[in-house]
C-alpha cells in the first residue's frame, strides 16, 4: 500500500466498512498542479477524463483547483452536473450524442461532435451553435491495442481526409467551430503523440474560427 498503513485500513474498516473505496487526497492534488504547471505558449485548460474515476468528492477536488471536466457520456455530464460542476467547466466527447444533447448545449457544456452525423444532428437541432469537432488525425498510438483509438481502424473520431464534409455542414448549418479534438489514445509512443501534435494543428489551421486544440489521451504513468 502506497498511502494505507495497516492502522489507517484498520480504522477505516472499523469506522466505515468495506468494502470501500479510499484515495489518497495528496497524490490528487499533487498530480492535479502537476497538470496545471505544464508549459504552454498560448493558454492551457486542464481537462479531468472523468471516467477514470467519477466520485463527486474527485471531482469537486478537481474543480477546486481549476481543473476542469472531460465526459465521455451523457450520463457523466449528468454526473458532473449534480456533483456542482459548472457546465461551461464540462467538454462531452461521445461517438453516440445522448439524447439531452441540446438542452446541453443550451446549459453552456461544451460539446464536440465526433462523426459527420453527430454534426447534422447538432445542425438541425441548434444552427448556428459554437460545438468542437473531433478529428481522427490517421494516426493512432496506445499501451496497449484496445487503447489505440487512432489511425485507420479506429472508429473514433471524423477521419481527417473527410473535411470537405465536415466543412460543408458546418455551412449549412451556420456552425461555428471553436475548439478541434484529436485523441489517439492512452499510453501514447512519444514521438507519435508529438508527431499527431503537427497534424492536429494542420486540422486547426483550416478551420479558421477553431481558437482551441484539444489533445487527448498522452503518456504512460510512472508505475
Amino acid at each position: 500500500l502506497r498511502f494505507l498503513s495497516d492502522d489507517t485500513v484498520r480504522r477505516v474498516q472499523s469506522e466505515i466498512g468495506t468494502p470501500c473505496y479510499v484515495y489518497d487526497l495528496r497524490t490528487l492534488r499533487e498530480q492535479a498542479k502537476l497538470a496545471l504547471a505544464f508549459p504552454n505558449a498560448y493558454g492551457l485548460t486542464v481537462r479531468y477524463a472523468m471516467k477514470a474515476a467519477p466520485n463527486a468528492a474527485i471531482l469537486r477536488i478537481f474543480d477546486a483547483l481549476g481543473v476542469h471536466i472531460d465526459a465521455s457520456s451523457g450520463y457523466e455530464v449528468r454526473r458532473a452536473l449534480a456533483a456542482g460542476i459548472q457546465p461551461h467547466k464540462i467538454s462531452l466527447s461521445s461517438q453516440e450524442l445522448p439524447d439531452d444533447f441540446a438542452e446541453l448545449i443550451d446549459m453552456g457544456v461544451h460539446i464536440n461532435a465526433c462523426s459527420l452525423s453527430a454534426l447534422a444532428r447538432i445542425g438541425d437541432a441548434r444552427p448556428g451553435a459554437k460545438i468542437g469537432v473531433r478529428f481522427n488525425p490517421g494516426v493512432g498510438s496506445g499501451g496497449t491495442k484496445s487503447t489505440n483509438v487512432g489511425g485507420p481502424s479506429a472508429s473514433f473520431g471524423i477521419w481527417h481526409e473527410l473535411m470537405p464534409d465536415v466543412k460543408a455542414l458546418i455551412a449549412q448549418h451556420s456552425l461555428e467551430i471553436v475548439k478541434v479534438h484529436t485523441h489517439i489514445g492512452s499510453g501514447s509512443d512519444a514521438d507519435v503523440w508529438q508527431r499527431v501534435a503537427g497534424l492536429s494543428l494542420d486540422l486547426t489551421r483550416q478551420l479558421p474560427t477553431a481558437t482551441a486544440l484539444n489533445l487527448g489521451g498522452g503518456y504512460k504513468v510512472g508505475r
